[in-house]
């Protein structure tokens, strides 16, 4: 584990972004997280990077409240909160119908410039899809994506997502 309050907000996305969740528990997350289903659909990157960036908002009296605790008894050992996007999907974008992949891209950047937000793309495919690796190694902070074949082999990723983010802060 790495030495930083966590908390967890959850996107789900398909034609439209939704939260889920806000500012969880990692136990809390992980149980919400069993209980989404895949509802299939149009891929709007864009409406969930979005939604994101509206949920970080959402935390920030919470982070600055934490900052400025950490500061009032001067303690050496906190971490300030450093947020993290975890952007799972099974393709690239197909909605907004006007340029979903500009879309897509132009959230991405919002998030990391605006909200100094640290994407991680998940790319869920049974076969190997340059174009959409691509794609995906363009919303990522670091150029890396995680892929993966089926949804059941996102389960092998816990630990590789927690060193990523661990190096990541």
């Amino acid at each position: 584990n790495f030495p930083a309050e966590k908390t967890f907000s959850i996107v789900q996305f398909a034609t439209e972004g939704q939260l889920i969740s806000l500012m969880e528990t990692n136990d809390e997350a992980l149980s919400t997280i069993d209980q989404l289903y895949y509802t299939g659909g149009i891929t709007n990157h864009a409406e969930a990077i979005s939604e994101c960036r509206r949920s970080l908002s959402a935390s920030l009296a919470f982070q600055q409240s934490a900052i400025a605790a950490a500061a009032a008894t001067s303690d050496s050992t906190f971490v300030p909160p450093k947020n993290i996007m975890v952007l799972i999907t099974d393709g690239k974008p197909t909605t907004p119908d006007d340029d979903p992949l500009g879309a897509a891209m132009k959230q991405a950047r919002k998030a990391r410039e605006e909200n100094e937000v640290f994407i991680i793309p998940v790319f869920i495919s049974p076969r190997y899809d340059s174009d959409a690796l691509s794609f995906m190694r363009g919303l990522s902070s670091n150029d890396k994506v995680f892929d993966v074949v089926d949804f059941e082999s996102l389960k092998t990723l816990k630990d590789r997502l927690l060193e990523e983010v661990s190096c990541s802060l």
